[in-house]
C-alpha cells in the first residue's frame, strides 16, 4: 500500500516543496480554537526576545539591589558599571538577537508576523503578551532543536534513534511497500532518518511549537543556516558564565542531503501530519496499513496507554513490529486526592481532565498490557541510559534508564 495521502493543509505549515516533506493536517471541529492556539503560539515565537531582555534587566536589577558591601566582591562581568560587564550583558542580547533571529525566520516560513511585526503592535490597545508557560515552551524548542539538528546533539541522538533504526534494519525489508510511523516525531530528525535508509515514513506530532520548527528546518533551512544559544535562559546550575552564551550551528546536514542519500533519484515518501495520535490513526482506514511503529520517548504521553498500544496492534500489518525507546514518566501524573476529597477532585478547575483520568503505570504492566492486546516480544533491554535535551557543560544532568523493546504482532 501507498503511504497516506494528504489531507487539508494545516494553516501554519503551508505544502513543501518536493523530494523534502508534505505536512498534513488532521480536520478537527475545534478549528476556532485551534486557531486561537496557533496564534498564540506564534506570539510566543514573536515575543522571544522581548522576555529575554526582561530577563537581562531583571538580573541587573537583582544585582543592584545586592547592598553595596556585596557588591563590592563581585566580579567585573556583574558590577554593572565595568567595560567587562557592559561587553557580558551585550553577549546575552546578542545571543537573544540571534535565538530570535531564528525563531522569525520560522514565522516568515510559516507566513506569521515576526518580532519586528510585533514590535509595532505592542503599543496598541488590547495588545497581551504570552505567559511564562509559553516562554518556557519556546526555550524547549531552542534545545530540541539543538538535540536534532546539531553537531552537539549527535551523542544524544546516537544513544537514542541508533537502537531504532538498527531494528527496523533487522526486522522491516526497506521494499517499496515498507511503510513507518514514527509518532511524537517533534523535530523531525528520527523520521528523516529512518527516511534515508529507504523506507517510505510519516511523522506525527500534536505540538505546534515543535510543528512549526520542524516545517521550517525540513523544508526551507539550508546546512547550518543558523546559529543558535539554545541555553540562553539558564539560570541554575551553570558553571561558566560563557556556557550560556555558546552557540551552536543548525542544521547540522541539509535535510535533502538525507532523503537523496546515495544518490537516489526517487527517494522513499516522506510526510508530517499534524495531530493528536489517537485522532489521527484510530480509524478503520488505518488498520493493516504499517509496517512498523517507530517510537522514541513517546509511548508515556499517552494518558490512557491502553487505547495507544491497541491503536499500534490494529494499524500494523500481520508481522509488522512496534519499535520503542522511552522511560515511563507519565506526562499527564496527576495529583492524589487528599482527605475528604472525592474521585471529581482529582482535576482542578480550569485543568485538563486528562491528569485526573491517567494512569502512572510501571513498565513491567506495560509489558504485560501488550502481551495481553497481542504482541510478541521479540526484543528487549532494560537501563538504557539516555538523556533527553541535556546541557553537556550544565553542572546536573537527568539520564533516563529507558526500555527498548520490538513488539510484534502475530502473523496472521
Amino acid at each position: 500500500p501507498s503511504p497516506p495521502p494528504p489531507a487539508e493543509p494545516m494553516s501554519a505549515c503551508p505544502p513543501c516543496p518536493p523530494a523534502r516533506s508534505d505536512f498534513t493536517h488532521q480536520p478537527s471541529s475545534q478549528n476556532q480554537s485551534e486557531a486561537e492556539h496557533l496564534e498564540k503560539v506564534c506570539m510566543s515565537f514573536a515575543q522571544y526576545g522581548t522576555f529575554q531582555n526582561c530577563h537581562i534587566t531583571s538580573q541587573l536589577a537583582r544585582l543592584s539591589s545586592l547592598p553595596s558591601a556585596s557588591r563590592s566582591h563581585l566580579p567585573p562581568s556583574l558590577d554593572g558599571s565595568s567595560p567587562a560587564s557592559a561587553s557580558y550583558f551585550a553577549s546575552l542580547r546578542s545571543a537573544a538577537a540571534s535565538n530570535q533571529s531564528f525563531l522569525d525566520a520560522i514565522l516568515s516560513h510559516a507566513g506569521r508576523s515576526t518580532s519586528a511585526d510585533h514590535a509595532k503592535y505592542a503599543r496598541q490597545p488590547g495588545y497581551f503578551y504570552t505567559s511564562d508557560s509559553d516562554q518556557s515552551k519556546v526555550g524547549s524548542v531552542l534545545k530540541s532543536v539543538a538535540r536534532d539538528w546539531s553537531s552537539l546533539g549527535s551523542s544524544e541522538r546516537s544513544a537514542c534513534y541508533s537502537s531504532i533504526l538498527s531494528a527496523l534494519d533487522r526486522h522491516v525489508p526497506p521494499l517499496p511497500s515498507a511503510l513507518v510511523l514514527v509518532p511524537g516525531s517533534g523535530l523531525g530528525r528520527l523520521a528523516l532518518e529512518v527516511c534515508g535508509r529507504g523506507y517510505a515514513v510519516q511523522g506525527n506530532d500534536f505540538s505546534l511549537p515543535m510543528l512549526l520548527a520542524s516545517d521550517y528546518v525540513l523544508n526551507a533551512c539550508g546546512e547550518e543556516a543558523h546559529v543558535i544559544h539554545p541555553w540562553l535562559s539558564s539560570t541554575v546550575n551553570v558553571e561558566k558564565r560563557d556556557d550560556k552564551v555558546r552557540g551552536v550551528k543548525v542544521p547540522d546536514v541539509d535535510p535533502g542531503s538525507i532523503i537523496f542519500g546515495g544518490g537516489r533519484s526517487d527517494p522513499p515518501d516522506f510526510s508530517m501530519a499534524a495531530g493528536e495520535f489517537l485522532d489521527c490513526y484510530d480509524k478503520p482506514e488505518e488498520a493493516g496499513r504499517w509496517s512498523a511503529v517507530a517510537s522514541c520517548f513517546f509511548l508515556d504521553t499517552a494518558f490512557d496507554i491502553v487505547s495507544y498500544l491497541t491503536c499500534m496492534y490494529s494499524m500494523l500489518r500481520p508481522g509488522g513490529v512496534l519499535i520503542n525507546l522511552g522511560p515511563m514518566l507519565w506526562h499527564w501524573s496527576g495529583r492524589s486526592l487528599r482527605p475528604g476529597e472525592r474521585r471529581e477532585n482529582l482535576t482542578r478547575p480550569g485543568e485538563d481532565d486528562r491528569y485526573g483520568r491517567s494512569v502512572d503505570f510501571t513498565y513491567e504492566d506495560v509489558r504485560e498490557i501488550m502481551v495481553s492486546v497481542g504482541f510478541e516480544m521479540v526484543e528487549e533491554r532494560l537501563g538504557v541510559e539516555c538523556e533527553y535535551t541535556g546541557d553537556g557543560r550544565s553542572m546536573m544532568h537527568t539520564r533516563y534508564r529507558c526500555a527498548f523493546f520490538v513488539a510484534r504482532k502475530p502473523e496472521a
